[in-house]
């Protein structure tokens, strides 16, 4: 019996080591028989330090209330420019003094092109929010519709929104959903709304662009004008970007620019000229293969390819036919290259097999320097030359000297690089050629230095500001080459490195003055306006009607002359 006590014993002790409750212990305890006597162990005793402080038990601290943040209950304690963060993305929004708020993806957005707009007032210490207009940006919300709010003060200009009540919350990305969850950072003091500036005009250039869908007929309308000796940005779309799925086109959406990147193509030809890799008075066999050299320019069994400099092909006077556009043996109306394009849609082209169907196909025009003569062939070699200077792939020399400084961060060279997403992940807005959409077509693939850009008005408009401003190359020579002009066959028209300029007046339209850029096949264009230190750029995403462009813009700048100009 004693032998069975102490088993029990130090079985309960053992249970007490492992941390067992007491609830354990004290059942287990009570299931021995009361009438049994329990041997008490035999234990050495310890000696303890008599130096030795035994601790206090620490007493356990009384709980406290962490005190709710501050609610921001006046204007005053909001207006600025916050810049949101939800899930990863962001996104900013501006509250302004006169009780307007403005979404936007980008901050330079919120003064061209906020995706919304809206009121906002406080009431018994919370803000009430009305949609006035919209976007896209979340679902829309009718002006009946005030969404409530508490905001919430966390400190180090950091506010959130809790909502009170907003019935603006039927699924998707609506407004209940993006301020109840948008922790919004202070950023700066609002700035004045461009196109507020001169709301009329605003106005009225939207109505152009509508009335070119509308009225005209074609697909869509994307079209900025950035005037900043006025404080004047308009940024305005009319039309579908995908008439398949309905898909309304945006300012910010990407196009197709076609032949404008010509202008991206001379541009990198004079700063490898800068860098000393190239010279534009180089003949071009410097850097082509001897063999493609003397297929150029036969005239008469006898090659003048060896006479081309790098200078004639960026100003078109190389005495070389126009593959794309130059030849049109059928006298259909359209060339037979685009005819081959359309006839095989899945075929991948690149630059050599292109060059070998122009020395096939296409007849010179004249001898090196002897004429203008716009040809698609030109910009071709210069892409070539641009790779045998540099070292690298053309769009890779692209990108490391023109679209990561000037944070052209939605442009891209397409089928040689990945794509590169447009704001808020949409696509490309559709182009069409003769009602063909190109967007689906590989065999575009041909267009490459002379044609293989796609890009945005914002981006555009940064080249074009950095062009205008000198801010594009290192020496002041570059711009002046790149706007030695040689005359063209057309009216007021003269073109100089990638660059074309159009004085109206000698195509008797006075008063407007000039403009300086490049068009594309899809009646896009980006043009500088002096007169007006002003941007014209955009899009008719079609190549009907043909010259449209100059019909949109040609309206737009009497417009602005008269409601608006400087």
């Amino acid at each position: 019996m004693k032998k069975a006590c102490l088993l029990l014993v130090i079985f309960l002790f053992l249970l007490a080591a492992c941390g067992d409750s007491d609830a354990d212990v004290t059942e287990t305890a009570e299931s021995v028989p009361t009438n049994v006597a329990l041997a008490e162990p035999t234990v050495e005793p310890t000696a303890v330090p008599t130096n030795t402080a035994v601790p206090e038990p620490t007493a356990t601290p009384e709980p406290t209330d962490t005190p709710a943040p501050a609610l921001i209950t006046s204007a005053d304690e909001i207006v600025g420019i916050w810049l949101g963060a939800l899930a990863g993305e962001t996104g900013y929004v501006m509250y302004t003094a006169d009780g307007r708020f403005y979404v936007a993806l980008t901050e330079e957005n919120l003064v061209s092109a906020p995706r919304v707009t809206g009121e906002y007032w406080f009431e018994d210490g919370q803000i009430h929010l009305r949609d006035l207009a919209n976007a896209g940006h979340w679902t829309e919300c009718s002006a009946e519709v005030v969404g409530i709010y508490d905001v919430l003060d966390l400190g180090e200009k950091t506010v959130q929104f809790q909502t009170v009540d907003d019935a603006c919350n039927e699924g998707g990305f609506t407004r209940n959903y993006l301020f109840a969850n948008l922790k919004q950072e202070w950023q700066s003091e609002p700035v004045a709304i461009a196109g507020e500036t001169m709301p009329e005009l605003a106005t009225a250039l939207q109505a152009i662009a509508d009335t070119w869908v509308n009225e005209n007929g074609v697909p869509s309308v994307i079209f900025m004008v950035d005037m900043p000796n006025t404080n004047f940005t308009f940024q305005g779309a009319a039309g579908l970007a995908n008439p398949e799925t309905g898909e309304t086109i945006v300012p910010e959406d990407q196009f197709i620019i076609s032949s404008m990147t010509k202008t991206f193509t001379a541009v990198t030809i004079l700063k490898l000229a800068e860098q000393g890799k190239l010279a534009l008075d180089d003949a071009i066999s410097l850097y082509l293969p001897e063999e493609l050299v003397a297929q150029l320019l036969v005239l008469d069994g006898q090659s003048y390819g060896e006479e081309i400099t790098v200078r004639q092909l960026l100003n078109h006077t190389s005495g070389l036919g126009d593959f794309s556009n130059g030849v049109d043996v059928d006298g259909n109306g359209v060339p037979d290259f685009k005819e081959l394009i359309l006839g095989e849609p899945d075929t991948i082209w690149d630059e050599s097999m292109v060059l070998a169907w122009a020395i096939d196909n296409v007849e010179p025009v004249g001898q090196p320097g002897e004429m203008f003569n716009y040809s698609d062939t030109n910009y071709q070699l210069l892409g070539l030359i641009i790779e045998a200077a540099s070292g690298m792939e053309l769009h890779e020399v692209y990108r490391q000297l023109i679209f990561e400084p000037l944070a052209m961060t939605h442009t891209y060279f397409e089928f040689r690089e990945p794509v590169v997403a447009g704001v808020d992940g949409r696509s490309v807005s559709n182009a069409y050629y003769n009602g063909v959409l190109w967007n689906e077509l590989d065999s575009h693939s041909y267009e490459w230095g002379s044609g293989g850009l796609v890009s945005t008005a914002l981006d555009l408009n940064r080249f074009l500001w950095a062009w205008v401003n000198d801010d594009l190359f290192d020496d002041p020579a570059s711009k002046e080459a790149m706007t030695t002009w040689v005359t063209t066959p057309d009216c007021g028209t003269s073109y100089g490195m990638g660059l074309y300029r159009f004085v109206y007046e000698e195509c008797d339209i006075p008063g407007l003055g000039e403009n300086m850029g490049h068009p594309g096949l899809f009646n896009s264009f980006a043009f500088y306006w002096p007169e007006q230190n002003a941007t014209l750029i955009g899009t008719l995403n079609s190549n009907e009607p043909s010259l449209g462009f100059f019909g949109l813009i040609i309206e737009a700048m009497f417009t602005i002359q008269e409601m608006g100009g400087r």
